[in-house]
């Protein structure tokens, strides 16, 4: 009886030996910080690359090169090396895109068109090789021990040809700001490093039942954060086809033995008013110990901006391995000028020794600095380049999606006049988000205005994209909706579906919001809310006085409204001294656009436009003209 079971074990034993492991595929993806595409396709990519319930985590292994794609960033150049080198390797022109097994299993391409069924289908084709990696620091942690070893399975053909075995070091990354252009923060499994180079190491041919092991010592790149579990990563891969046969990954990599890091800071706001735009800014940093050993002591350093001269804080206290305290920070220095500023805080000296990991030590958060010394009227701006840095945009759930200045390219521009203009840009993204840009505070009074020109696109008509013109007394802690248009009353241009529509300076409308109920003095900005559309833009603002201005103005245009008060009908004539764009348009006691008479190019001479008055309540309005370069207003009663 023990004859047998021992024969039965040893069968066992020699079936797992030849019979080929689960194909562990490889993909490589092609993204870039600078890419707005890549933002838009990487979570749900992500999402379906770690889905555990379908246990792809045991089937894939996804791995991303930075890419200069449309334009180069200090996250991609760091890699450069790596990063071209595996371009130039499958020729990719495009990002996102991607290489499934190198290229020759279905789901290469767009990362956005990759399925579930694409991962299924090449994880069930036999590998003809067994693989495994280890990965262990050195002692001085400043290098890692990498084994590999490699079987090939007798039960699967085996492979013919010059096969490439290539090694990688890969590393998740969460940026405290975006490193580029396109909001994105968190970056999943990018290389930093290929050894000994992107062209990989030529194996011999393996023979079957002979274990064929690489070893080798990888020097670690000074700015891999090794507390954020870093992995080794191997391939082989077909020097002639670009197929990959097999891949393997280590475990991730244990922290470090002395390690003390910032992981965060907390400030009161992230817009800070002070006359003139001189102001401290107190704050706290989150330190953590991310190493092994307790953390005892350590200095932090606090600065605002790239230059200028630390200040140093000293702590003293007992952290355990990933524990973590908040300190606080009073630098005696302040920032001076209105716009967009960095604070830095860097940890150093964990008991009073040298840290093992350096990447994790500092930590930036950005705030705003708002003048609340109001500027005189007129205040106008275009966003043209030397306006840039003046406006705060909110981030309120700090996923990257906010307004920015934006000019689409170098043939064509964003604004209404000039190349820039400020734009939500809400394509693709889920309904309900609400972010707000500030202008710089204008000295507006109960006989202010504001003109400005906005531009939005629907997907379909259902869309409730909003914009508003909003308030705030405190700094913006709080804001008041003032004016607000929403769905089709916003849209100015075609219902544009299943693309980015890009603003174009004919598509542009005037609008014209009464500021008499908005306090005096007060900060003004725009909200704009997304609700399943498209771009929200706006330019060309003119923040204005009304009084003797418009009587005058009105007199230059021989504007009339009439009958006054009216009923159910009214009418408006002006006469115009030249052909030029004028837009017609009624407000309401709060600054409402109610009703867009005419928006477009007229003709010199007499104009008179009927006002259907049945659907509005009695009140007071204002019927203003934009043309002759001038707003020109009169006011209308209604009474029922």
């Amino acid at each position: 009886m023990k004859k047998i079971l021992f024969a039965a074990l040893a069968l066992t034993a020699l079936g797992t030996q030849v019979n080929a492991q689960t194909r562990m595929t490889l993909h490589e993806e092609f993204t870039g910080e600078n890419c707005g595409p890549c933002a838009a396709t990487n979570p749900d990519f992500w999402d379906l690359c770690n889905n555990t319930t379908a246990g792809n985590p045991g089937k894939l292994i996804h791995i991303a090169y930075m890419a200069p794609i449309p334009s180069s960033g200090w996250f991609y150049l760091r890699s450069k090396v790596v990063n071209d080198g595996r371009r130039s390797y499958y020729a990719v022109t495009s990002a996102p895109s991607g290489k499934y097994d190198g290229g020759i299993a279905a789901g290469s391409g767009h990362p956005g068109d990759f399925t579930q069924t694409h991962i299924d289908t090449r994880a069930a084709v036999p590998s003809p090789f067994n693989m495994g990696v280890t990965a262990a620091w050195t002692a001085a942690y400043d290098s890692i021990d990498v084994t590999i070893t490699i079987n090939a399975v007798p039960s699967v053909p085996g492979v013919t040809g010059a096969q490439t075995l290539h090694v990688a070091l890969t590393q998740t990354w969460n940026f405290p700001s975006p490193p580029g252009s396109n909001g994105e923060t968190h970056f999943e499994n990018v290389v930093q490093d290929m050894y000994p180079s992107y062209n990989g190491t030529a194996l011999p041919t393996i023979t079957a039942g002979t274990p064929h092991v690489v070893t080798m010592r990888v020097k670690v790149p000074s700015f891999v954060d090794k507390s954020a579990k870093p992995r080794i990563v191997s391939w082989i891969q077909d020097g002639a086809t670009k197929e990959v046969h097999q891949a393997a990954q280590s475990p991730e990599m244990p922290p470090v033995l002395r390690d003390a890091a910032a992981t965060g800071i907390t400030m009161a706001s992230n817009i800070l008013c002070a006359a003139n735009g001189t102001v401290a800014f107190p704050h706290t940093v989150t330190l953590k110990n991310a190493g092994t050993s307790p953390l005892t002591s350590a200095t932090i350093y606090t600065r605002a901006g790239t230059t200028g001269a630390w200040t140093p804080t000293s702590w003293t206290g007992t952290l355990a391995p990933d524990a973590t305290t908040t300190v606080s920070m009073s630098p005696s220095g302040t920032v001076s000028g209105a716009g967009y500023y960095v604070v830095f805080d860097s940890v150093a000296s964990p008991n009073g020794l040298a840290d093992m990991n350096d990447p994790n030590n500092a930590w930036g958060r950005q705030f705003f600095v708002q003048n609340n010394t109001p500027l005189a009227l007129p205040y106008t701006t275009s966003f043209e380049t030397s306006e840039q840095g003046k406006y705060y945009m909110t981030d309120a759930n700090s996923d990257g999606r906010r307004w920015g200045v934006y000019v689409s390219g170098t043939s064509t521009s964003m604004g209404h006049t000039g190349t820039y203009a400020a734009a939500f840009v809400n394509y693709g993204y889920p309904s309900g988000e609400s972010e707000i840009i500030t202008l710089p505070k204008a000295a507006t009074t109960p006989v202010s205005e504001m003109t400005f020109w906005s531009c939005h696109a629907q997907q379909n008509t259902s869309n409730t994209d909003k914009l508003e013109v909003v308030y705030s007394t405190d700094c913006g802690v709080t804001w008041t909706s003032h004016w607000n248009l929403t769905g089709t009353a916003l849209a100015s241009a075609p219902v544009t579906s299943g693309t980015l529509y890009i603003p174009v300076a004919s598509t542009y409308v005037k609008r014209t919001v009464s500021l008499s109920a908005v306090p005096s003095g007060a900060m003004l900005g725009f909200r704009a809310t997304n609700g399943g559309g498209n771009t929200i833009a706006i330019d060309d603002i003119d923040v204005h006085t009304t009084s003797s201005v418009n009587e005058i103005a009105t007199a230059n245009l021989n504007m009339n409204v009439f009958p006054n008060p009216a009923t159910d009908k009214a009418s408006v004539s002006f006469n115009l001294s030249a052909t030029t764009e004028a837009t017609v348009s009624v407000i309401d006691g709060v600054g409402r656009t109610v009703a867009v008479i005419n928006n477009g190019k007229l003709n010199a001479g007499n104009h008179t436009f009927d006002i259907d008055t049945k659907s509005l309540t009695s009140g007071i309005y204002s019927v203003v003209v934009n043309a002759d370069g001038g707003t020109f207003t009169q006011r209308l009663s209604v009474v029922k």
